[in-house]
């Protein structure tokens, strides 16, 4: 069951919940050796900018590219410094009055600085491509067993094979662009017509082109909002609820109906886009912010020994976007596998305050792992928390008629603010001297953070030199 203390853990993943608990691991806890990989040429992850051409592989004429990111020229954030500062490492003020949200550019610099220290230590390496993570069984030694590609020695790559005591995969999300089951999508797929926020890098090249967004959570606003002064108007913005999100009243963006179907031409040109109530013909293109599936295609578990006692036990997938609700299945706590304690996923949960929440959960794990923090040994215990998260969820969802209402497994929302005071306790009851270091999870923080929308919606205004409507 892995219930043991791990010595030595690998973390995949070098954006900023693979940092900050590669940070939280070496200085809040002692292990033997901790190392964080990244396939990339440079830290950051969604937040990495540069896509940076590679020459063809070998002979084939195959390019490669390196890994695209959801990050774009000119994106502002949507969170404050206060909840962008990793505990013990506060975030740089904000420059400018009316806009106190970060640029990418400024959030990237504090992520770069937070991790200069773990380069100098030779804690991280770049350009290593994880390509299997395989769970051993205890008879053969445990722990697990890394496949990667090493992209430092050449144009084609070098496999390395290395076992590892533990493991923390942060590459959850944000590579697996999710669209919704909507009558005509893959063929529209295959005309080359759709887009996804995940590739996302601007309005250029949209002149004058006739564009569908779908969705109107932040990155669907704002793809919107970017298109209006250069795409042919009006921007159609296709939406099942209301937006919790603030964007600007923009005459330009006409928000419509949910899809219930697409067609093309023959030649596949143009697209048609069939509402519940009318159709919008003769589109360029459709633009999906429709945001992202939990998915690790490279990660291979143990089959639960429960379910096969006394056979061999075969390595299958722990996750698949088939599963329904989308999750990662069989977690404690949502980042500890209930089967093996020595796995662990640090960003599986969604929160509005990524970097606080990470901090938060790879601290605790950091207990967990060295022995400070004592949780349940018993597999049915583990898996109880996923059973009760599973049944509230269905409680919640069967309350609403809106497939598309904020209510996912990883989503904890209302339950967000309980669930970090009880894994913060743990934390200082463990380790007080992190008492006046973590944030505090209280209710002012809580009541601070839900003031962002209404902070938000301010700075929009301010940098379209629009006033405020009085409410």
């Amino acid at each position: 069951m892995g219930t043991g203390n791990p010595r030595r853990v690998l973390i995949i993943g070098g954006g900023p919940c693979g940092l900050v608990a590669l940070r939280n691991l070496l200085h809040r806890a002692e292990f033997t050796d901790v190392q964080l990989v990244e396939r990339r040429d440079n830290i950051g992850g969604l937040l990495f900018l540069i896509s940076r051409y590679h020459p063809p592989q070998d002979n084939s004429g195959v390019d490669r590219v390196d890994w695209d990111s959801p990050a774009y020229p000119g994106l502002i954030g949507n969170v404050l410094p206060e909840f962008l500062s990793f505990s013990g490492k506060p975030f740089p003020a904000p420059t400018r009055p009316d806009q106190p949200f970060p640029t990418l550019r400024e959030t990237y610099d504090y992520l770069e600085d937070f991790a200069r220290p773990f380069f100098e230590t030779r804690k991280i390496r770049l350009n290593h491509e994880v390509t299997r993570v395989e769970e051993v069984e205890e008879a053969d030694g445990g722990g697990w067993r890394v496949v990667m590609t090493d992209w430092t020695t050449g144009e084609s790559g070098v496999r390395k094979e290395e076992r590892w005591d533990a493991v923390i995969i942060t590459t959850v999300w944000f590579e697996n662009a999710y669209y919704p089951n909507v009558e005509g999508l893959h063929e529209l797929k295959e005309t080359g017509k759709v887009r996804h926020a995940k590739t996302w890098k601007g309005p250029n090249g949209y002149e004058g082109k006739r564009v569908v967004v779908i969705g109107n959570a932040n990155s669907a606003n704002e793809m919107a909002a970017q298109l209006a002064p250069v795409a042919q108007l009006p921007i159609y913005r296709s939406t099942r609820r209301i937006s919790i999100f603030p964007s600007l009243p923009d005459n330009r963006i006409e928000d419509v109906g949910p899809v219930v179907r697409y067609s093309s031409t023959a030649a596949g040109e143009k697209v048609t886009v069939h509402l519940q109530d009318r159709n919008i013909e003769n589109v360029d293109c459709v633009l999906f912010g429709t945001g992202y599936y939990p998915d690790v295609p490279y990660l291979r578990v143990l089959e639960p020994k429960s379910r096969t006692e006394g056979s061999i036990r075969q390595l299958i997938p722990l996750t698949d976007q088939t599963i329904q609700p989308a999750r990662i299945p069989s977690l404690y706590q949502q980042v500890l596998y209930a089967h093996n304690s020595s796995l662990a996923f640090i960003g599986a949960l969604v929160s509005f305050i990524p970097f606080a929440f990470a901090d938060l959960t790879s601290t605790w794990l950091a207990g967990v792992w060295s022995g400070r923090i004592h949780i349940t040994t018993s597999v049915e215990d583990r898996l109880l928390d996923e059973q009760l998260r599973l049944e509230n969820l269905h409680k919640v969802r069967s309350e609403t008629d809106n497939p598309s209402d904020l209510h996912s497994f990883h989503f904890l929302g209302r339950y967000e603010l309980p669930y970090a005071q009880v894994a913060r306790a743990e934390v200082i009851q463990a380790m007080p001297e992190l008492g006046d270091v973590l944030a505090k999870w209280d209710d002012e923080q809580d009541t601070r953070r839900f003031a962002m929308y209404g902070t938000k919606l301010d700075s929009l205004y301010a940098i379209a030199g629009e006033k405020r409507p009085e409410v």
